[in-house]
């Protein structure tokens, strides 16, 4: 512990090299920021975009193209496995029909486009994907929540179109379904 008495010769010392030092270092932080912020939008761990024209539907909301994964964004479609119920109780493969929705939008365009936006704790792309070659396309998650063979999930966007599916009684909707993180959950 410092003595009162050293205090007065101590402190003007102290307080004039932190001072400085502050100085100094808000000089520097600045400078690292700017240089730093120069190459940010390059060095963001994904790409703005992904198109391709080979690809692989994994399922009904998972797309692997151009070396990447990318998940639908907005959306969850059920897995391959599940079952839904029609509204006389019969199971019928929502799972796969989701899957077999995308590959056919895909097929009849030839050509994928998805915009990036980041990515899931899975390290998979996220993106907001279209059938054709630009964002003119199809829009794959808008049309699998308007069918019925998606829900709205995760972030905002599809929440008129799931609404709409509802009221329509499309796909899932017609009868009884787990919503696919419930079935997920499950097994």
């Amino acid at each position: 512990m410092l003595r009162m008495s050293v205090l007065p010769i101590v402190l003007p010392f102290v307080f004039g090299v932190c001072r400085r030092f502050r100085l100094m270092a808000v000089v520097l932080g600045g400078l690292i920021a700017l240089t730093a912020g120069a190459g940010l939008a390059e060095d963001k761990p994904w790409p703005d975009v992904v198109t391709a024209t080979a690809f692989r539907v994994v399922d009904g909301d998972t797309i692997h193209a151009d070396g990447h994964k990318i998940r639908l964004l907005g959306i969850d479609a059920p897995e391959k496995r599940q079952l839904c119920q029609t509204e006389k109780g019969a199971a019928w493969p929502c799972g796969l029909i989701a899957t077999d929705m995308v590959v056919g939008m895909l097929a009849a365009s030839k050509e994928l486009w998805c915009r990036i936006t980041g990515r899931d704790r899975y390290q998979r792309l996220l993106g907001q994907c279209f059938a054709g070659g630009d964002a003119s396309g199809l829009d794959i998650q808008g049309a699998l929540v308007r069918s019925g063979l998606a829900v709205a999930e995760y972030s905002p966007g599809y929440e008129a179109d799931e609404a709409a599916a509802k009221k329509a009684g499309a796909g899932m909707w017609r009868g009884s379904f787990l919503r696919p993180r419930e079935w997920r959950r499950q097994q």
